[in-house]
């Protein structure tokens, strides 16, 4: 675990610098001879603290193919709302109905309350733009604490 002021950034993750959700690898073994993987995808801590109070999730329901970037959805909190995109191309298969039905899950356990699966088409070539190594995870939160006037 990597802790930063109050902030942790499990390592087994690769982190969306840009809008603050992790990635987890559902069985990553398997995953080197097929380039499909099912990806897990939620708000990071910092996200989430950054948010403030969750109060609505929308996302667009399983089965959909996504584009990198794409808007699959949006959330609410109490400082703003924003469009959630899609890390990785593939396909939506799955979102987390207890996160839409209580919402506020993402701030209580950001790592456990993923906000959808997506099965990545080529997770090979896209898993680069995302920080994982302690040192990237470590320069890219000390950054935005510094960009936010708390450090």
């Amino acid at each position: 675990m990597i802790t930063i002021e109050e902030f942790e950034f499990p390592e087994e993750l690769f982190y969306d610098t840009k809008e603050h959700m992790w990635l987890r690898v559902e069985n990553p073994q398997s995953k080197i001879q097929n380039p499909k993987s099912m990806i897990e995808i939620g708000i990071d801590d910092g996200g989430q603290d950054a948010l403030g109070d969750v109060v609505y999730v929308q996302l667009s329901g399983a089965g959909k193919e996504v584009s990198r970037g794409e808007a699959i959805g949006s959330i609410e909190a109490e400082k703003m709302v924003r469009p959630l995109l899609a890390p990785v191309s593939g396909k939506l298969v799955e979102i987390n109905q207890r996160v839409v039905a209580k919402p506020r899950l993402v701030n209580e356990d950001p790592y456990r309350s993923w906000l959808f699966r997506i099965e990545a088409r080529d997770w090979a070539g896209e898993r680069t733009h995302f920080a994982k190594s302690r040192e990237e995870i470590t320069a890219w939160v000390n950054s935005e604490l510094a960009a936010h006037g708390r450090k």
